[in-house]
């Protein structure tokens, strides 16, 4: 069996991380994958390493009909059995036409909910289009519950997406750099609290909310500093300035430290002693499930898929968006109650180990490959779509 992957190559989030550990489930069992994405970047650079072929084709914001002819031929060359997207609108719109125009099986996986462009006339366009390509698929998947939900407001072939929540290998959290090494490498020392988040940088992920309530725990826990993990990829670095600049005049350049991306990610939660995420719009957060499977606490805020993995008061403390105050208050019970802190990361490393974990979320994708595959070979080869 061999899977096209159809993902953004930029920076490495939630689906990226997904998408890489589905491939290497693949590769265990002895099946084939190569990576479709409109753009290089961190995480096309991460598969080449790993040896998984990256194919660039632009898949332009204007959907550019011949980039779909281009993708059909492609999968016909490389004789490719499933297609398997990642993507948000424009590449899926793009890539299902060029599967159908191949006759592979078309499976779309929905990580968050469409965002479409603001412009009346435009957004109903983009609605149009992916309502009519999704129906061109043979199964949908939705990573929560909510995104589900969100979707299918949007397009009715969406209500028969399947939900398969997003899983992670605990196990593979065990083996970390020390503590001590990290501190030393962002230049702190054991006494200070580790405040800290992990996202791209963008409005909708939450940062400036987090910088706000930086200033408020600050002034209460001296010792406390606030790590941002991540790359301004959307705005090329301009909202990074801007986010610099609130840092500035709030005080907190000797509080706050930007680390750019980090492919050791993990080490670095590993360091932290809260774990935060107040993003504006979720769908089933990776970086949540990894902090959790390091028995982090964790805040954040109760939107999208969030409160389907933090159950507020038990897995973690939930919060409103847009809300500094709560988020600030809420990081300072954790910090001043060790105890607590230390349950709530307990309590929530148990609920990802039974619920999240990554050989469920394989064995649920595995056998949809083999569903789709094997509706196909029903079909003498044919490949219209399902809804």
């Amino acid at each position: 069996m061999k899977v096209a992957h159809v993902i953004v190559g930029g920076e490495v989030a939630g689906g990226q991380v997904i998408c890489e550990r589905i491939i290497e489930a693949l590769r265990r069992q002895g099946d084939l994958a190569i990576v479709v994405s409109p753009t290089g970047g961190n995480f096309a650079e991460r598969l080449m390493e790993k040896q998984i072929p990256v194919h660039l084709i632009p898949f332009r914001k204007t959907y550019h009909v011949q980039n779909a002819f281009r993708f059909a031929r492609l999968l016909k060359q490389e004789q490719v059995d499933i297609v398997h997207t990642h993507a948000m609108v424009q590449v899926n719109v793009q890539a299902r036409l060029g599967a159908r125009l191949a006759a592979v099986p078309l499976i779309s996986h929905m990580h968050l909910p469409n965002h479409f462009r603001n412009h009346r006339l435009i957004r109903a366009y983009q609605i149009l289009l992916d309502n009519w390509t999704a129906q061109l698929c043979d199964e949908l998947i939705a990573v929560s519950e909510s995104t589900r939900e969100a979707l299918t407001a949007q397009g009715s072939a969406y209500r028969h997406a399947k939900i398969i929540y997003n899983g992670i290998d605990v196990d593979r959290c065990h083996h970390l750099k020390n503590r001590d090494s990290i501190l030393k490498k962002l230049g702190l020392k054991p006494v200070h609290q580790i405040v800290g988040m992990v996202g791209r940088l963008c409005p909708v992920k939450g940062q400036k909310e987090f910088i706000q309530a930086a200033k408020e725990v600050s002034v209460q826990i001296p010792e406390a500093v606030f790590v941002l993990v991540g790359n301004d990829v959307e705005r090329h670095g301009a909202y990074e300035s801007q986010l610099r600049k609130v840092v500035s005049e709030l005080g907190l350049n000797e509080k706050v430290i930007f680390t750019g991306y980090r492919s050791d990610a993990l080490d670095l939660i590993h360091a932290f002693d809260v774990f935060v995420l107040p993003s504006k719009i979720e769908g089933l957060p990776v970086t949540i499930l990894e902090a959790m499977a390091l028995k982090k606490p964790v805040v954040a805020t109760s939107v999208g898929g969030v409160p389907e993995i933090v159950v507020d008061e038990k897995t973690g403390l939930l919060v409103p968006p847009n809300d500094v105050l709560r988020l600030s208050q809420s990081i300072l019970r954790l910090l001043r109650n060790p105890g607590e802190a230390m349950e709530l990361g307990e309590e929530g490393y148990e609920y990802v180990k039974q619920k999240f974990s990554e050989k469920k979320m394989m064995e649920q994708i595995l056998a949809i490959y083999e569903q789709v595959i094997k509706a196909r070979n029903s079909n003498n080869g044919s490949s219209v779509g399902k809804f």
